[in-house]
């Protein structure tokens, strides 16, 4: 503003006004300063308490996983003496389920194990079965496969004997039947990651030994590798 015009009395007015505006101006500024100081004391507050609620979280799906890593563990040691059998026919009405499985499909892996020398007797159905089950219902439907068997094994040196020769010594299937599958009885989450690799394509082989599960990559001299927890992702599994 041109003041030249103003009396001296009209100039010290305007002067004190002036200097009042600029002192308001400066509490104004030292406000707004304490107010951003608050509020960066605040985030930065909010920051930490994030930040341990996130290691808190982190914990407790450690916390989970250890413990379904754990369960999964305790339920396949329960099967460590059993088998599943896939595509054996049967009805939901069968008898002897026992004897048809000994004699159409143990009984010849048995016999080459003896010859081999892997069990010195061969043994009878009684000596061998212990439990044999259909894990479910057939369903309706002519292809319709039928449920799978079940079976624990009285001893586990029989279990392996039959595990080391079922490959070459399982009788070839009869007119269209599916070929009969001896394997592992793997609990339900390790059979779920089991599939889930057989479908990645980044997977050639993927089997089970033991209840815990080994796969080999697509390339040329690809390592045999163990999951080492069925709960974790397939990309952190395969990196």
């Amino acid at each position: 503003m041109d003041t030249s015009s103003l009396s001296d009395s009209q100039k010290l007015d305007y002067l004190i006004g002036a200097i009042v505006e600029v002192k308001k101006s400066q509490v104004g500024l030292e406000k707004g300063q304490a107010n951003l100081e608050a509020l960066v004391t605040r985030v930065a507050t909010l920051e930490a308490t994030v930040a341990d609620q996130a290691k808190t979280i982190l914990s407790l799906q450690m916390d989970v996983k250890f413990l379904k890593e754990r369960d999964n563990s305790r339920d396949q040691l329960l099967r460590g003496n059993a088998l599943r059998l896939f595509h054996f026919p049967g009805s939901d009405s069968e008898v002897n389920l026992a004897s048809k499985v000994y004699d159409k499909l143990l009984k010849p892996i048995l016999v080459a194990a003896k010859a081999k020398g892997e069990i010195t007797t061969l043994p009878q159905v009684g000596s061998v079965i212990e439990e044999i089950y259909r894990a479910g219902k057939f369903a309706n439907g002519a292809n319709k496969p039928p449920p799978p068997i079940i079976i624990k094994f009285s001893s586990s040196a029989i279990r392996m004997a039959i595990l080391k020769n079922k490959r070459l010594n399982t009788p070839p299937p009869e007119g269209d039947a599916k070929r009969l599958v001896l394997s592992e009885d793997l609990t339900h989450a390790t059979h779920r990651k089991m599939k889930e690799l057989h479908a990645d394509d980044r997977v050639s082989r993927v089997w089970s030994r033991s209840g815990s599960l080994w796969y080999v990559k697509n390339g040329a001299n690809m390592p045999s590798v163990p999951v080492k927890s069925i709960y974790d992702d397939l990309n952190t599994i395969l990196k």
